[in-house]
């Protein structure tokens, strides 16, 4: 990756939107790691966990590409780390409908910020990367509309 994205280094915008994906992207991750400490199934347990996995991922490639940029990824504090996830637990919710619907607004969020980036056309290869990482939050999303948590079917229990 070393070197591709350096014709971008220089650019507000780019820096901005980086910043804006690895923040994002570390509160999904939080917000996984939140519902991974309430729930008792183990085998969901491991599903959030690679979930979470995924965002950090993101996060690191997010700030590989921000730093080969000229820009300095802040050092996740929890700041903002409230989110729909963060409100359930506090409530006690710890499984359920409550908390997979809290998980998919959260990951909707994600969604919806790489959605916004990907439509601003970024040149290559960011715009490959963020294209990528979008598809990959869309089959979050996807799965996590179908899959059959908790015994309910497409997630409703």
């Amino acid at each position: 990756m070393s070197g591709s994205f350096q014709h971008l280094a220089g650019s507000v915008e780019v820096r901005s939107a980086l910043e804006e994906l690895v923040q994002t992207g570390r509160r999904a991750a939080a917000e996984y790691l939140a519902a991974e400490r309430v729930v008792t199934d183990h085998r969901i347990q491991e599903a959030l966990a690679q979930l979470r996995q995924d965002h950090e991922r993101h996060v690191r490639e997010l700030s590989l590409i921000l730093r080969e940029v000229g820009g300095s990824p802040v050092g996740w504090d929890g700041a903002r780390a409230a989110g729909p996830v963060a409100d359930a637990v506090s409530r006690g919710v710890d499984g359920g409908p409550e908390l997979v619907d809290a998980i998919r607004r959260a990951e909707a969020e994600l969604h919806e910020t790489y959605a916004l980036h990907v439509s601003r056309r970024y040149a290559e290869p960011l715009r490959t990367v963020l294209v990528r990482l979008r598809r990959e939050e869309e089959a979050h999303v996807e799965w996590l509309k179908t899959s059959d948590w908790w015994g309910g079917g497409r997630g409703d229990a």
